[in-house]
């Protein structure tokens, strides 16, 4: 794996509100994920069949490795890649696409290796394209004043300018997982004032850096289970509920819900680093390491199992246990080609699938809100 820039335009949500974030970061451990390795394998079937012309599925069967972690490209991995991959083509419209481009928009910050790489980037007579792929199903993310995606935006600029007169820039992200596309577009001018902006709190951050803790800078940050400021922000919050003395007030729930992301993350984070510690040697005052609850039973050997169990005279149907499969895996039957589509439409008439149960989210949320009946009389 290549380094990385601690200017890197993945990380600006959070060092552009967050300045301090870079100095806390600088000496912590790189902290990957299975989900993120596999991302980083998704990418690179991605990059394969855009830079060669093919569909993603030419590549099934390939191992690709990901920080020591093998990863086989199966039939799901492609289908999902095969959707981003057909976006592009559209987005193209015959224009020649740079794959895995990387950039640098150091001008534009006035510091050093500010430097990110865009999966994607399509110029298209004066509109020149920037394409992100996230392979995730975590949560949606919008491209609408999305930082990263500006970055990219900037370094493109600066890569591909002297092809021609461009006046928009459109950002676009692909969360195929998530049958998700999110895109935007701004004008260069507006571009740039970004950029501005941006500059102007990069300078800021090289001679007077502050904490800013929110749950946007906070979510991805490394040192956040360690942060001060951020377990100060936290202590605030519970303490501003209270009253001096016994009695506690009543909390303001809509306030109290803002925060109830970020300190959520912060609890994961802190038992995590502590985690973390105890399995490197290291003392962390009150807490050691135990065993923890056994995983399932299983047999050490099936085939072994399955004779002794013949020789015990067992029925067949106390032996082995069958279901039918979901419909989820129906429906990658017809993907791999062994139903058809008029056999799945047939199928589809005997799927049923409950409502989603009410969910808090906040007003801000693109889906529209439950009308809930009130049966009940209003209590005084």
């Amino acid at each position: 794996m290549g380094t990385h820039s601690k200017w890197g335009a993945s990380g600006a949500h959070r060092y552009l509100r967050c300045g301090k974030s870079i100095e806390l970061e600088a000496d912590l451990p790189d902290q990957s994920s299975e989900f993120a390795r596999e991302g980083t394998a998704a990418h690179e079937l991605a990059a394969w069949a855009l830079s060669n012309g093919r569909p993603a599925d030419a590549y099934e069967h390939r191992v690709i490795d990901v920080e020591g972690q093998t990863f086989a490209v199966d039939r799901e991995m492609c289908s999902n890649v095969q959707i981003y991959v057909d976006a592009i083509a559209d987005f193209a419209q015959g224009n020649e696409v740079f794959v895995e481009q990387k950039v640098s928009y150091s001008d534009y910050l006035g510091v050093e290796d500010a430097y990110g790489t865009a999966d994607a980037i399509i110029p298209v007579g004066t509109e020149l394209q920037v394409h992100d792929l996230k392979y995730g199903r975590g949560y949606r993310v919008n491209a609408e004043n999305n930082e990263q995606l500006m970055l990219y935006a900037l370094g493109a600029l600066s890569e591909f300018e002297m092809l021609g007169e461009f006046t928009t820039i459109r950002m676009v992200i692909h969360q195929p997982r998530l049958n998700h596309v999110s895109e935007w577009s701004i004008t260069i001018d507006e571009l740039k004032d970004f950029a501005r902006r941006a500059n102007a709190t990069v300078q800021k951050i090289l001679t007077k850096p502050e904490f800013n803790p929110s749950e946007v800078a906070c979510r991805w940050c490394k040192a956040k289970a360690t942060c001060p400021a951020l377990n100060r922000h936290i202590q605030d919050e519970f303490e501003a509920v209270k009253e001096p003395g016994p009695v506690v007030q009543t909390v303001d729930l809509a306030h109290a819900m803002t925060q109830v992301d970020l300190i959520e993350a912060w609890c994961k984070a802190v038992r995590a680093e502590v985690e973390r510690r105890l399995l490197m040697g290291h003392q962390v005052d009150g807490y050691k390491l135990v065993e923890g609850r056994k995983g399932a039973r299983k047999w050490a050997n099936p085939e072994d199992a399955e004779q002794a169990l013949k020789t015990m005279r067992l029925k067949h149907d106390d032996m082995y246990a069958y279901s039918l499969i979901s419909p989820t895996t129906a429906e990658k039957l017809v993907k791999s080609g062994k139903l058809g589509p008029r056999q799945w439409t047939s199928l589809q008439t005997l799927i049923e699938q409950s409502e989603g149960k009410p969910s808090v989210a906040p007003a801000s949320d693109k889906r529209d809100a439950l009308v809930i009946a009130n049966d009940f009389e209003a209590v005084a």
